[in-house]
């Protein structure tokens, strides 16, 4: 979660330099410089609010895939999926650690990942076996095609180069992970899609 007071006093700033600038367009005044606690290296107040939505959102959403591929290792048949899982595990769990530096560094904010929503976690506690693999191909593909739909949009209002690359990235990596499984699910159990 985002500190209380730093969340706070970002809006208020983030408000104050919006309101600022409005009103200095409005009346046809140049702006000098904002408060210190408003700038952000994002050259759009829009473009910052984006990344600090899009950087929380996706550390949540990532902390669920790894703990969902942590319960794959513990119920997994195949090796490979183990082997998908554990690639998971690494790369979200890095990227984590990487999208929370750059809240700091970037916006003076700390985050833990916010543990509601995890409704899909307790469906796949109770499987096991060939019907866990086949419930946890499903939920992940669907996982996946979240995140590759907010990758896009990072990659259409971001402005860091380094997020940019690691929108890319996760587009990439998550859509090659999608195909795998749906190959998968049909090899191994005659299924289509996922």
């Amino acid at each position: 979660m985002i500190s209380s007071t730093t969340t706070a006093t970002q809006r208020a700033a983030s408000w104050a330099a919006t309101t600022a600038l409005a009103f200095a367009g409005a009346a046809g005044v140049g702006v000098a410089a904002l408060p210190a606690a408003a700038e952000a290296p994002a050259a759009s107040e829009q473009a910052a609010r984006f990344e600090v939505d899009f950087l929380t959102g996706m550390i949540d959403h990532h902390h669920m895939a790894v703990m969902m591929a942590e319960m794959c290792l513990e119920k997994a048949v195949h090796p490979e999926l183990e082997s998908t899982c554990e690639s998971i595990i690494a790369t979200q769990s890095a990227e984590i650690a990487t999208m929370q530096d750059w809240l700091a560094d970037w916006y003076g904010l700390s985050y833990e990942p916010d543990m509601t929503g995890m409704q899909s976690m307790h469906r796949l506690q109770g499987l096991s076996g060939e019907e866990f693999e086949v419930a946890f191909m499903r939920s992940m593909i669907r996982h996946h095609w979240g995140a590759i739909r907010e990758a896009e949009r990072c990659l259409a209002s971001a402005e860091h180069p380094e997020l940019l690359g690691m929108c890319e990235e996760i587009r990439t990596v998550q859509l090659e992970e999608i195909t795998q499984m749906q190959d998968w699910l049909q090899e191994w159990y005659g299924l289509s899609g996922g």
